[in-house]
């Protein structure tokens, strides 16, 4: 998990946009991680993605690596889930 959060921090520090192929190419690894411990679909994925920004918990994790990573993280993980016909603001627990 280190080593992704590291990329993470990376890309957003290179300038990598989210919505980019860079940038789905470390949403879908971030999928790949969690499916290790539970099915993660793409809608679960925006949810957690709310969390990392609205939770102080994972706010701070995330913020903490690099100021601004929750919020791009969020953004990089929304605009994938478009690309694959899941609306953001829609997405549940399923």
């Amino acid at each position: 998990m280190r080593e992704f959060e590291s990329a993470l921090a990376t890309a957003m520090d290179a300038g990598v946009a989210p919505g980019t192929a860079d940038a789905d190419a470390l949403v879908e690894r971030h999928r790949a991680v969690f499916s290790a411990y539970f099915p993660l679909s793409r809608e679960m994925q925006v949810v957690l993605g709310r969390l990392f920004v609205a939770d102080p918990g994972y706010a701070a994790h995330y913020d903490g690596i690099r100021a601004g990573l929750a919020e791009w993280f969020r953004r990089s993980i929304e605009a994938e889930a478009r690309r694959h016909g899941i609306d953001p603001e829609s997405a549940v627990w399923r």
